[in-house]
């Protein structure tokens, strides 16, 4: 039962987005007491939460020797995910004391990585700040237009060419 909640809390949150997403719409649309999502996941915050460590937990960094290229690929793969999720990112967004775990995992592999470029700890600092704050305006820009999936390719590839670009910007700087 869970896992039928938490997909289709997900599919609601995607189709009607996050002013719409209640606890109680997601019960009548599962057709169950509102209590039974209560009672898997605490409250709205615990639902929430579960949904990020479902949506979140395949982003990874490519196997690679170089930093900054498995730094490149866990941004696109996060990219993606907020891209397909844009609701939920600005769920957590508004609710500062759901910090998924997933998203303590991803952003932690983002400072693991920079560190590993050889930036120094302030740099590495201003550098995360530079990448997710990125990552997150091209995600939610592109999520909240109504665009043909060709257009989400090609500016998924913008994403790609850009993150580029400012990858090779932070290795020329060191």
């Amino acid at each position: 039962m869970p896992g039928a909640i938490l997909s289709a809390a997900l599919e609601m949150l995607d189709t009607l987005g996050p002013e719409a997403f209640t606890m109680r719409a997601l019960a009548t649309r599962l057709r169950i007491n509102p209590m039974t999502i209560y009672y898997y996941f605490g409250d709205r915050d615990g639902l929430i939460a579960a949904m990020a460590e479902r949506v979140y937990q395949e982003v990874t960094a490519p196997p690679d020797d170089d930093p900054l290229t498995r730094l490149a690929g866990l941004l696109q793969a996060y990219h993606s995910q907020v891209l397909q999720h844009p609701g939920l990112t600005l769920l957590i967004f508004s609710r500062p004391k759901v910090f998924p775990k997933q998203a303590r995992r991803i952003t932690a592999d983002i400072t693991q990585l920079l560190h590993r470029s050889g930036l120094s700890s302030a740099g590495v600092r201003r550098w995360v700040g530079i990448l997710v704050d990125f990552t997150h305006g091209a995600a939610l820009a592109m999520a909240t237009e109504e665009q043909p999936a060709i257009e989400r390719n090609t500016a998924a590839k913008n994403y790609a060419e850009a993150l580029a670009e400012l990858l090779n910007a932070l290795k020329n700087r060191q």
